[in-house]
This record gives C-alpha cells, sequence and structure tokens, in this order.
C-alpha cells in the first residue's frame, strides 16, 4: 500500500509547477513510467497474433498527466525478439534479421495504485 502512494507521491512531484490535468515530461527511468509500460507491452504480446515476442528497443518519449489517477502517454519503439509466446524466464534478443524492422507504438496507460488498478486505454502502433 504505502508503496503505490509513493509511487504517486513521485509522479505528483513530477508534475509540479505544471497546469493541473496538463501533460508534463517525465523521466523514463520513474518507477511509475516503468510499471505502465512493462504493463503496456505485456498487455501489446497478449493482443497480437505474432508467434515472436516483442519488446521496447527505444524510449522516444515519456509524459503523465494528472488525472483521477495517472495517466502515462509513452512512446516507444518495439522490434521483435528471438523469444517464443509461452516461453518463461528467457533471455530474448532483439532479431537483427533485414524483415524485422522496429515500430512505433504510443500507449496511454491509466494507473490508481492506490486502488491497485491499471488499464491500456488506447494503443497506437505503426
Amino acid at each position: 500500500m504505502w508503496k503505490t502512494v509513493v509511487i504517486f507521491i513521485s509522479a505528483l512531484l513530477a508534475v509540479e509547477g505544471t497546469m493541473v490535468g496538463g501533460r508534463t515530461d517525465i523521466e523514463i527511468n520513474n518507477e511509475g513510467v516503468q510499471n505502465a509500460l512493462n504493463f503496456a507491452v505485456a498487455q501489446h504480446n497478449r493482443g497480437n497474433n505474432d508467434v515472436f515476442l516483442s519488446q521496447v528497443a527505444k524510449v522516444v518519449k515519456a509524459q503523465v498527466q494528472v488525472v483521477s489517477g495517472l495517466k502515462y502517454f509513452i512512446t516507444v519503439q518495439m522490434q521483435k525478439t528471438s523469444c517464443r509466446k509461452g516461453r518463461a524466464n528467457e533471455q530474448c534478443d532483439i532479431l537483427s534479421k533485414p524483415a524485422n524492422r522496429p515500430y512505433r507504438c504510443t500507449f496511454i496507460v491509466w494507473s490508481r495504485p492506490w486502488i491497485n488498478d491499471i488499464r491500456v486505454v488506447e494503443e497506437k502502433c505503426t
């Protein structure tokens, strides 16, 4: 419980001085951003028909918006890995084949840590 309160407070401190309800840039290594990103990537992998898992190759941008919770806007570059879906605890390397082109995804993740609720509200990949 206290850990979720600390995450929420640290995110609020990261947006101090900005307009309430407005988006602001946030550090990529922020614990709340990392939790949101990990959740979004797991949902992305569950929701596609690919045989291989994809992972983040590069974080392009991360923003947070204080709403009734925290809404994270995360843009990443994704690539397929050598790991097949369904295998646990495997080290996954990004495939280096020419056909494995990176693709860009923007995830919007809404988090309400005090009630242990997190969800991807929008995902756009191109």
